[in-house]
């Protein structure tokens, strides 16, 4: 398996923070702009011990605004 790159996107984003519950390595929601809270990726490029995890997070998005690329080695 190659690493993983996650991306989120923004445009459909409305902040309900399940992806930083999943995996709070890879993810923080900004609340700081007064509009909807929108997720920041921290971790572009996660650890493999941290996969099981961004995939949760990818299935549980209720927006499925997050998607990873998996990079060859």
């Amino acid at each position: 398996m190659g690493k993983l790159r996650v991306k989120v996107d923004l445009a459909l984003c409305q902040g309900h923070a399940v992806c930083m519950q999943e995996a709070p390595e890879v993810f923080r929601v900004n609340e700081t702009d007064g509009h909807y809270p929108k997720v920041e990726v921290i971790l572009e490029f996660p650890p493999e011990d941290l996969r099981e995890k961004v995939m949760d997070a990818v299935r549980y998005c209720p927006n499925r605004t997050i998607s990873v690329e998996e990079i060859p080695d």
